[in-house]
């Protein structure tokens, strides 16, 4: 199941995304999914890693 979910964007980041997006022929939506997905991934520990939860005081799960 996927959720929608909707951000607001400075012009500069819009903009960057845009760039992106086009770069690597994927629309907005997928190429903001999949930088969110990586950002995900290095901010939220991992499990069975002790180390990451060290690393990742503070974050926030969702």
């Amino acid at each position: 199941m996927s959720k929608r979910v909707s951000v607001v964007l400075s012009d500069d980041l819009a903009e960057n995304l845009e760039k992106l997006a086009t770069a690597e022929r994927r629309s907005q939506s997928q190429m903001g999914a999949i930088l969110i997905e990586e950002a995900l991934r290095v901010r939220l520990p991992q499990k069975g890693n002790p180390s990451s939860s060290k690393q990742n005081k503070g974050a926030v799960a969702g």
